[in-house]
């Protein structure tokens, strides 16, 4: 199985390796011919939803986020929107470096993520980059953005791996260049599956 519930809906398995990976993964089948119900985030809630699920947002703020999806559903909306178009240009340009259109796509809310983060300390004394709460319904979109401009500008960049699955496309880290499918225990199975079948019954 490559979902489980989160708060009553469901979401995919984080499978990537890291958050940015996970947003492109909210689509299902890059290589399959487009359809709504592909899309994992099919409207705000599932949004925020999926925003703590991988761990880019708190569950308290996430609950604040699904309140106010609630009142504002236009303005919730197009934030949908923006973190699709992310999704679609960071998937793109992950795959092909040399996608200036698709990195300009990403770049414009990295920007707006980048200006509106804060420096904070951990209990710890190690600072880190926060995005504060009053960035309001766009903090899922942002805290996305702000994932891919982190992995874009690491050496992780040349790590990614898209699932060569038909019906998947998901993308993963591959450090050690031995992976070859985003989960052995779905697509790595499936093709398993049809190899062997296809040796039981050739044509």
């Amino acid at each position: 199985m490559h979902w489980v519930n989160v708060e009553g809906y469901p979401m995919p398995i984080p499978v990537g390796g890291h958050p940015a990976l996970e947003l492109c993964n909210t689509w299902a089948g890059w290589a399959a011919p487009p359809s709504p119900e592909r899309d994992w985030l099919r409207d705000y809630d599932r949004l925020a939803v999926w925003a703590g699920h991988v761990g880019l947002l708190a569950p308290a703020v996430v609950g604040r986020l699904r309140e106010a999806g609630r009142r504002r559903p236009s303005a919730a909306g197009e934030v949908l929107a923006e973190t699709r178009e992310l999704r679609t240009a960071l998937h793109d340009v992950l795959l092909d470096p040399d996608d200036t259109a698709a990195f300009r796509r990403v770049a414009g809310p990295a920007r707006e993520a980048a200006a509106a983060s804060v420096l904070e300390t951990g209990p710890d004394g190690i600072a880190h980059w926060t995005l504060p709460d009053d960035a309001g319904l766009r903090l899922p979109l942002l805290s996305g953005a702000r994932a891919a401009a982190d992995l874009l500008t690491s050496a992780a960049r040349t790590e990614v791996r898209a699932c060569p699955a038909a019906d998947c496309g998901w993308l993963f880290l591959d450090p050690r260049g031995r992976r070859r499918w985003c989960s052995m225990a779905t697509c790595g199975n499936r093709a398993k599956g049809r190899a062997y079948a296809a040796r039981r019954h050739p044509d």
